[in-house]
């Protein structure tokens, strides 16, 4: 990969990528949904990413008259993770799609694109307006990738997910509940599954369609982080019947909880 673009930049998982690919000195250009300005954390990441050259935001509103004049094979990220974890699917409506396609289509430099994903959808009942998205991503006839993660956490995490909401609680002694579009049966620290998304076949630069499973390869290792919280984490530990088709990747590395937890921290309480 030689350049990105990421759709939703300021999104969780996306911003994390974002931030891996410019440590990594490579251009970014980051999409952002103009009625998307109830971001977690909206200004604060812009500045945190503004200051760096290789970086550029493009409004979606603006992709009508937006055109890349260099030849730069360029990979587009979609996370549908995020929008799936914010309960925000909606945003992808075909007029969306469209808007996207007729860019990708203007500019032929983008070759790869690379679906982020809940795991959910590896289960038969996974959701259906994600899978309508895809579908219509993966007409465009871009070479595509697929990479199904669990529950992720590290810093920059919005309140919408279990780990954040336990963090906060432990400031104001609120009571909080799992997310219930939180997967439990596994759970990464952000910066590990990037690691492991962008280490994988030769850097995403595959020919055919391949489908990845980022996992921690730990037995109930949501149970045991949740239980570091001090939360009721007992009852939940869910499994897949996966596919032989899918291609497992074990993280080359799990950073200890108790470090990156106290990361999250720190940004919380910078934030707050």
């Amino acid at each position: 990969m030689d350049k990105a673009m990421i759709f939703g930049i300021y999104d969780f998982v996306s911003f994390q990528m974002g931030l891996a690919l410019l440590n990594m000195g490579l251009e970014v250009i980051g999409i952002h949904p103009d009625e998307n300005n109830n971001t977690p954390y909206l200004e604060e990441k812009r500045l945190e990413v503004g200051r760096n050259a290789n970086f550029r935001e493009i409004l979606l509103s603006e992709m009508d008259t937006c055109r890349e004049i260099d030849t730069t094979k360029t990979t587009f990220i979609l996370s549908l993770y995020d929008l799936y974890m914010l309960d925000n699917e909606t945003i992808f409506q075909k007029q969306t799609v469209t808007k996207l396609q007729e860019f990708i289509i203007r500019n032929k430099s983008v070759t790869d694109i690379v679906f982020l994903l809940p795991i959910q959808l590896l289960k038969p009942d996974g959701t259906d307006t994600l899978r309508t998205v895809i579908n219509d991503v993966v007409a465009w006839g871009k070479n595509n990738q697929f990479y199904y993660l669990p529950a992720i956490y590290g810093p920059w995490q919005p309140s919408t997910y279990t780990f954040q909401r336990a963090l906060l609680s432990n400031m104001d002694d609120s009571k909080i509940k799992v997310n219930k579009r939180e997967w439990t049966g596994d759970i990464l620290y952000v910066d590990d599954a990037v690691e492991a998304i962008l280490t994988s076949n030769e850097n995403l630069e595959v020919e055919d369609d391949r489908h990845f499973l980022i996992e921690s390869g730990l037995e109930n290792y949501w149970v045991q982080c949740a239980e570091h919280l001090k939360l009721e984490a007992k009852d939940y530990s869910e499994k897949l019947d996966l596919d032989k088709t899918i291609n497992r990747v074990t993280v080359k590395k799990i950073t200890p909880f108790s470090e990156s937890i106290e990361k999250q921290l720190e940004i919380t309480r910078r934030l707050i």
